[in-house]
């Protein structure tokens, strides 16, 4: 009886299982996304107001957040170029870009813990500066992977769900410490956890290569420094894309800021129920935003347009603000913040696409988005400083509901110098 050859086992080419890789991409990107921001998320939504409450007397407590989250939003100016510059110039064989996925949680994931266990002022700003160190040297490695790896045509859509992730995880983190705020340890680590889990599952699917050594110019401070100049004149639609998206989150991270204070002293609800009623405001604005970016960014997508739903959003965070101004409750005070939510999520959808499109050097973009993410951080350093004079110790919130709104009125004007991004 003549033998039969069975057939060869097809075996997937490197060109298949890459493809396979980039297929994976954008899922593991937008959870490696979302995990980060609900450990970057979680001190600044709930957990540090509850541990400045557990350290200090009643009538330090506004001053002394103020303090500690403008000297965290500091050390995240900093980091974010930085670190997206080392990201652009690293050669391990690892990658550039994975090299930083693993770096940046570990050392968050440091900092959250010295938060949860420290029992001084001075413990939880060490902690802060890490954590906001470590997350952000993660979301600029995702940031440059999003331009890197993932098709422009689908852009807006992978985009809007990553917009959807700091209102989400706003959301996840605050519903953590509020399980667990009998452990301040624990309210911090397991939100920690979960963004190095993100980012470990990016690190998995990624393909990534080290940076070329032979195309490296020298670097060192002087070089450093420049990062953080762009020149206006030759670059003018970056500039205004800053401005915009600086003015639009300094009227967004009023209410961010200060919703554990606003709740307990300007809503009435302290003591034990504060937490409870904070998770139910950050769950309507999370639930908003989510909507807001998952329509955005498929709106930007098909019609290829991006600042008119900009703008809209930019809107929604005018009247969401102007919204509290009108009186105290606490239903107010959730539509306002649904207004906010959408305007967060609209306005992230559509961002990323369109500075994705003007970067000045695009062959370095974990650089120049790290330069770009100071929109974002820079209002978390400033609001704190001028807020707790503006709040004062009667608690005068409605000053600084009008303040955000008029940034936010001004993100639409500035809007009008970003040009070429359709």
């Amino acid at each position: 009886m003549a033998r039969t050859t069975p057939p060869p086992r097809s075996v997937a080419s490197p060109a298949t299982a890459t493809a396979r890789s980039d297929a994976l991409v954008p899922a593991a990107l937008v959870a490696a996304y979302y995990g980060a921001y609900v450990a970057v998320m979680s001190p600044p939504t709930l957990s540090m107001a509850l541990r400045v409450r557990d350290i200090v007397d009643k009538d330090q407590r506004v001053s002394t957040l103020s303090t500690v989250l403008s000297i965290g939003a500091f050390a995240a100016a900093i980091a974010s170029p930085l670190l997206g510059t080392l990201s652009d110039r690293t050669t391990l064989r690892f990658g550039k870009r994975r090299t930083w996925l693993v770096i940046g949680p570990l050392v968050g994931l440091a900092g959250l813990a010295c938060i949860g266990l420290g029992g001084t002022v001075w413990l939880l700003i060490v902690g802060w500066v890490l954590a906001q160190t470590g997350w952000s040297g993660t979301l600029m490695a995702a940031q440059a992977v999003l331009t890197e790896r993932v098709d422009v045509r689908m852009r807006g859509r992978v985009s809007g769900l990553m917009g959807s992730a700091m209102p989400i995880g706003m959301v996840a983190a605050t519903l953590l410490v509020s399980l667990l705020d009998f452990s301040p340890a624990l309210m911090l680590l397991v939100p920690g956890l979960l963004g190095v889990a993100g980012a470990a599952l990016l690190v998995a699917v990624v393909p990534d290569a080290p940076a070329d050594k032979t195309s490296l110019s020298p670097f060192g401070p002087r070089e450093f420094f420049s990062t953080f100049y762009v020149d206006p004149r030759r670059y003018p639609a970056y500039t205004w894309a800053f401005a915009s998206r600086f003015l639009m989150f300094s009227g967004v991270f009023i209410i961010l800021t200060y919703q554990t204070y606003i709740v307990s002293d300007r809503v009435g609800y302290g003591g034990d129920s504060t937490a409870g009623k904070v998770f139910q405001s950050t769950l309507l604005l999370g639930a908003g935003s989510v909507a807001a970016s998952l329509l955005f960014g498929t709106l930007g997508d098909r019609t290829g347009r991006l600042k008119p739903w900009l703008r809209l959003t930019a809107a929604a965070s005018v009247t969401g603000l102007l919204v509290m101004c009108i009186d105290s409750s606490f239903g107010i005070f959730l539509t306002g913040m649904a207004l906010i939510g959408v305007a967060q999520g609209g306005y992230l959808s559509d961002d990323l696409p369109m500075i994705s499109r003007v970067l000045p050097d695009p062959e370095h973009a974990a650089q120049e988005l790290g330069v770009y993410n100071l929109a974002l951080v820079v209002p978390q350093m400033l609001i704190p400083l001028y807020g707790s004079m503006i709040i004062g110790a009667g608690d005068n919130y409605p000053p600084l509901f009008v303040v955000g709104a008029v940034c936010s009125a001004l993100a639409m004007v500035t809007l009008v110098g970003v040009r070429g991004v359709r």
